[in-house]
């Protein structure tokens, strides 16, 4: 969001006015003066004329003086705001703030992490599952690849990579990539397509390689700096 400079104050446009105000009026009795002097009015002496014309002079020089005072009090408010503006942006970019590269860092190396739990546990339920299939061959649960299903009631084995229990619970592994692959679409979707830069094609209809080519060394490098976080690598 872009913050407008606001200079404008009414009291100092109302003085200005005000200023000018005299001096027109001042202007409109000179000149009323002459005019009566034009018209062989002789009680019209030059001391009023004088008077007249210094008045006019003062007032002129009072409207002046009130355009520059309005235009310095500008100047002094549109500095003060520009002053914090700069402070505004350069609060954004100290520590703790949104732009503090720290942070995201740590944000960052918490996510992979987390992704990482993820993929091993993933690993783990699957293998889990060949695991418990062996154990129900070796009780005599027969291969049911070739077969019929047995009734939804009975145990049933589908070679060492499948298997149903008798309560009716089925165990089938599924590939963590395409695991991890729901869970980015998902995020997709709740923020509407994640956004992936401009001139970059939609996230999820992108190759991921393709997408790290993309980002790799972008500012901040957040891969170098959480590998430096946790002490390199893993």
């Amino acid at each position: 969001m872009t913050a407008a400079l606001t200079t404008d104050r009414p009291e100092t446009g109302a003085a200005i006015e005000q200023a000018e105000q005299e001096a027109t009026e001042a202007e409109q009795l000179l000149a009323a003066l002459e005019e009566r002097v034009r018209e062989g009015d002789e009680q019209v002496t030059a001391d009023q004329l004088a008077g007249a014309r210094e008045l006019g002079r003062f007032a002129k020089l009072r409207a002046e003086a009130a355009r520059r005072k309005a235009d310095r009090a500008a100047a002094d408010a549109a500095e003060r705001q520009r002053a914090d503006l700069l402070a505004r942006a350069a609060a954004m970019t100290a520590p703790g703030g949104p732009l503090d590269a720290d942070s995201l860092t740590a944000t960052y190396a918490a996510a992979r992490d987390a992704i990482r739990t993820f993929v091993t546990a993933s690993e783990g339920y699957n293998d889990a599952i060949g695991d418990a299939a062996r154990l129900l061959a070796a009780a005599g649960i027969p291969d049911s690849t070739s077969h019929a299903a047995p009734g939804s009631a009975a145990v049933a084995r589908w070679g060492t990579d499948a298997f149903r229990m008798a309560d009716g619970r089925s165990f089938s592994p599924t590939g963590t990539a395409l695991r991890l692959a729901v869970l980015l679409d998902d995020l997709d979707g709740e923020f509407g397509g994640i956004p992936a830069g401009i001139g970059h094609p939609p996230f999820v209809r992108t190759p991921l390689a393709e997408q790290a080519y993309r980002g790799r060394g972008a500012t901040p490098e957040l891969d170098r700096l959480a590998s430096e976080l946790d002490g390199g690598t893993r």
